[in-house]
């Protein structure tokens, strides 16, 4: 539900007055639970076997039940409405009290259009079938008729805000079971979705759209009606950008440290949950995880969890949100292939630290499954960084030209032990910091230019320079430098930890290396596609870096 959920909460006066608005969306869930433990029932069961099919042609008439959202607690009423429109999929009912005053017939036509025949980013396909071919089928309940009813009336508005429209689980069960609902309600026994057509333009594009995303509510009841708000959100906000007009993309990039999981019914969830399922279907939906995640019985990251692990046995959820938060900073189809880039998006600029002028901090945090991003200028013989976290974290340097361009990713790795990571470059960098624990993040930094006595020659360390190309399907050169001479080894590992290639074991002499390699094990068999460590060791000093095989 987009506009309507925080106001199911006010149906009963008593449970509003004890709860915030972070608990609004999970009563609308708890009543989608409800709803859902009635669908083994012998009432429902009995219902089925005695219920005629029901089938409208124009003209038709019905009275809905509805909530009247102008007053608070909303009450429900009755509306006498008649069919304007029949399609493929669809029925489309206008309230008589609104016909030929806030709602026409050409009004019923482009929404018809929109529905059946084709969307902004597709001429061939309407909304139902883009929804039901991504999220999956829509529900069939009571009435013996699989099309939807589509019910435009006036909702209202309260106290300055209007809605657009919502889902209502109660319609999924009899009428006699929604007045044993706590609150009790009322059922119209059909698959509707309600929309508005005052005080808001019912046929304005991104009212068009908002159809796409409460249709997914009631598919993903249909389909696991238990499931976790932010997830079945980020669905319907996805449904919104496949639609073609997504929700303006404000708020979140001004506050990237925002949980990804948490739902506080503010803007900037919508927001964040909208870019993540994006990126999530973009780069990884041609196997079908979208489909498979809204039907999964699993909720939240677990079910987020059992899904990668399907689609991607060689990927983790952590490294798909990790590339997420570089993709949101980044947001081009280099370097990386377009692992970082988003095909249907364009993106603002998220909001970063300075690290120039506040080179070290201590006690920060970073909410779970969140992002924080650094801008440092850069200085003129290089950067190093020095992190230490409380939970591991992926630590990512995005290089810069002086317009800014990302000409080089560096994976610096994923680890909470103390280390420092040197490059030798001289242009401004991001750093991007992502947590993806179940856990807050408690850590400190320090940046800072590369020390250089003699001004000639930049001082040695031990580190991982680059990585080129990265992604890569050939080979990739591995350059590194060593502070001292001395006995080196260079090894690649996979994501569990199991050693796959020793590049390297011999004593080297101080200063700058290179040295290729092209995706084999030791036994000399190309490993599978996937993320791997470099691992540099010299002395008790140890580096590391992510580079993906392709």
């Amino acid at each position: 539900m987009k506009s309507l959920v925080i106001l199911l909460l006010l149906i009963s006066v008593s449970i509003l007055s004890a709860l915030m608005p972070s608990a609004w969306s999970e009563f609308q869930r708890d009543i989608g639970i409800q709803a859902a433990q009635f669908r083994d029932s012998p009432e429902l069961q009995l219902y089925r076997q005695h219920k005629e099919t029901r089938s409208y042609i124009v003209g038709d008439t019905e009275t809905f039940w509805k909530w009247d959202l102008s007053v608070m607690p909303p009450l429900w009423v009755q509306t006498p409405a008649t069919c304007r429109a029949v399609g493929e999929h669809c029925y489309i009912f206008v309230a008589d009290s609104e016909w030929n005053v806030h709602m026409t017939q050409a009004n019923v036509d482009t929404v018809l259009v929109r529905l059946e025949l084709n969307t902004p980013n597709n001429p061939d396909q309407g909304a139902i079938m883009m929804d039901i071919e991504l999220f999956g089928p829509i529900p069939d309940e009571l009435d013996n008729d699989p099309k939807l009813i589509v019910f435009y009336s006036a909702l209202g508005s309260f106290q300055g805000t209007s809605f657009d429209g919502y889902f209502s689980p109660y319609n999924q069960v009899t009428e006699a079971q929604a007045q044993m609902m706590n609150p009790p309600g009322h059922s119209n026994e059909c698959e509707m979705i309600y929309m508005t057509c005052y005080p808001l333009n019912p046929v304005a594009p991104i009212r068009l759209s908002v159809l796409a995303h409460e249709l997914q509510h009631l598919i993903h009841w249909g389909q696991d009606p238990n499931e976790e708000t932010w997830l079945n959100e980020g669905c319907s906000e996805l449904a919104m950008v496949a639609y073609g007009i997504p929700d303006p993309i404000t708020h979140f990039p001004s506050n990237p440290d925002n949980s990804l999981i948490t739902w506080n019914q503010q803007t900037a969830d919508y927001v964040k949950v909208m870019l993540f399922f994006t990126y999530l279907y973009e780069q990884y939906g041609q196997t079908g995880i979208i489909t498979d995640l809204v039907a999964d019985p699993l909720n939240g990251m677990a079910s987020l969890d059992n899904q990668v692990a399907i689609h991607f046995p060689t990927l983790t959820t952590g490294e798909i949100i990790h590339n997420w938060s570089i993709a949101n900073v980044l947001d081009s189809p280099q370097p990386g292939n377009g692992l970082y880039n988003y095909e249907t998006l364009d993106l603002p600029n998220f909001t970063m630290t300075n690290a120039s002028n506040i080179p070290n901090q201590n006690n920060l945090t970073i909410q779970p499954y969140a992002t924080d991003y650094f801008y440092n200028y850069g200085t003129h013989w290089g950067v190093f960084y020095d992190i230490v976290s409380d939970v591991p974290l992926y630590a990512t340097i995005l290089n810069l030209n002086n317009s800014n361009q990302c000409q080089e990713i560096i994976f610096s790795g994923y680890s909470s032990f103390p280390d420092v990571y040197s490059y030798d470059w001289q242009g401004p960098s991001k750093v991007v910091l992502t947590n993806t624990n179940a856990t807050p993040a408690t850590y400190s930094y320090f940046f800072g230019g590369i020390a250089n006595e003699d001004n000639i020659t930049p001082a040695l360390s031990t580190s991982i320079t680059s990585v080129s190309p990265n992604p890569f399907s050939g080979s990739s050169e591995i350059s590194f430098s060593l502070e001292k001479q001395g006995f080196a080894s260079l090894k690649i590992y996979n994501t569990k930890g199991q050693l796959v290639k020793s590049i390297l074991n011999e004593n080297k002499a101080a200063g700058q290396h290179t040295i290729c390699w092209n995706g084999d094990s030791d036994a000399g068999k190309n490993l599978p596609s996937g993320i791997y460590m470099v691992r540099l060791q010299s002395g008790e000093q140890v580096r590391t870096a992510k580079i993906l095989y392709r």
